[in-house]
């Protein structure tokens, strides 16, 4: 058998026997999944119960929401630490306007502060070296 080479086996993206079994008795009772979870959406005694079912019929009808979906929001240009201050200030004025979420606005202000600190080690690295020239 050549090293490296793949020359039999089943074709990339093919499920073994086992799984493919799996997935045809899962959708052979998946109507009746569906029905219960639905039953379970409207009857069930605990509210968690509850929405978990609603959560997993949404899901399967609409697939999974997406971990994340681009944002479209003007920002001001962000070179120094107080111009990432006037982008948060931004963000929140976009979320105070109903146009993001809370959510979006937290991811983005996470990346904010990691463009921060990127400013910021840069300019220690600059008076760093400023002070070094001057010692020497």
């Amino acid at each position: 058998m050549a090293t490296g080479v793949k020359t039999g086996g089943r074709q990339k993206g093919t499920p073994n026997k086992a799984t493919a079994e799996v997935r045809a008795l899962a959708q052979e009772y998946g109507p009746d999944a569906l029905k219960e979870l639905h039953r379970l959406s409207n009857e069930a005694q605990s509210e968690t119960a509850r929405v978990s079912a609603c959560n997993a019929i949404l899901e399967r009808a609409y697939g999974r929401s997406p971990a994340s979906v681009p944002i479209e929001i003007d920002l001001p240009p962000i070179e120094t630490a107080e111009d990432v201050s006037k982008a948060v200030a931004a963000i929140i004025q976009t979320t105070a306007d109903g146009k993001i979420s809370p959510a979006e606005a937290a991811a983005l202000c996470g990346l904010l502060e990691t463009q921060r600190r990127v400013i910021e080690l840069t300019d220690l690295e600059i008076r760093i070296a400023v002070l070094e020239g001057k010692s020497s």
